[in-house]
């Protein structure tokens, strides 16, 4: 049996990611950085909740998990991968109208 060079092992990584809501506040803007990954290796789950990310690299795997503070709607999620970064905008499931304004002193 041959034994595993540690050095050789691909190690996990959380990629770093930036969230944001358009202007409209109708979309969740995400941007993904994943350095060195192809398009095809690219894994990305999503429920109306949250999200599950894997993207394996040469050497490394890039994971995350993310939950969003709004329901989306998933089906009508975009992802765009360019450049080294994943841009997903998901459109929210409900728009603010509920949520009560807190005053700030």
């Amino acid at each position: 049996m041959k034994e595993e060079d540690p050095l050789e092992q691909k190690y996990t990584e959380a990629p770093e990611i930036v969230t944001s809501v358009d202007s409209g506040q109708a979309k969740l803007q995400m941007e993904i950085s994943l350095v060195n990954v192809e398009k095809e290796n690219i894994s990305l789950m999503m429920d109306e909740n949250g999200c599950y990310l894997s993207a394996p690299s040469d050497d490394a795997e890039y994971v995350a998990a993310i939950s969003f503070l709004r329901a989306v709607k998933p089906s009508e999620a975009k992802a765009i991968f360019a450049d080294g970064f994943l841009r997903v905008e998901i459109p929210f499931r409900d728009p603010l109208e509920n949520y009560v304004k807190v005053p700030v002193e």
